[in-house]
């Protein structure tokens, strides 16, 4: 499957959870040196924006995974990755033994957000 062949939709709403979720990611990868890449300052500078001047797209293309491509208004910086969403992964994990009652049930995670999202058009 090529980037052409995704079917992207838009984040129009709660658009501070994923910011949010990127916070925590960013800071993540800051604890363990990762800062270097053009990529990382890109995604700092996103998780710091006013939610209303970004755009933030999803497209599913795994169980877990997803390609992200995310815009900075008004400059139009764009950059894409790959987000595997481990807090789907470890719900799924728990519902197969039984567990419905842990904390991981109470955080919003990207499949979350990506339920929500809309279809759009997207060419990257």
């Amino acid at each position: 499957m090529n980037e052409n062949d995704l079917e992207w939709r838009e984040l129009v709403t709660k658009k501070e959870e994923f910011l949010h979720i990127l916070r925590i990611l960013n800071h993540y990868y800051e604890m363990r040196g990762e800062t270097k890449s053009k990529q990382f300052g890109f995604r700092r500078q996103l998780a710091d924006s006013d939610p209303n001047s970004v755009q933030i797209f999803f497209a599913k293309i795994g169980n877990f995974e997803y390609q992200v491509a995310c815009r900075i208004l008004p400059n139009d910086a764009m950059e894409t990755w790959i987000h595997i969403d481990g807090i789907a992964e470890e719900r799924e994990r728990l519902r197969t033994i039984g567990n419905s009652e842990h904390p991981v049930f109470s955080l919003v995670c990207l499949g979350d957000l990506f339920q929500i999202s809309v279809p759009t058009l997207l060419s990257i």
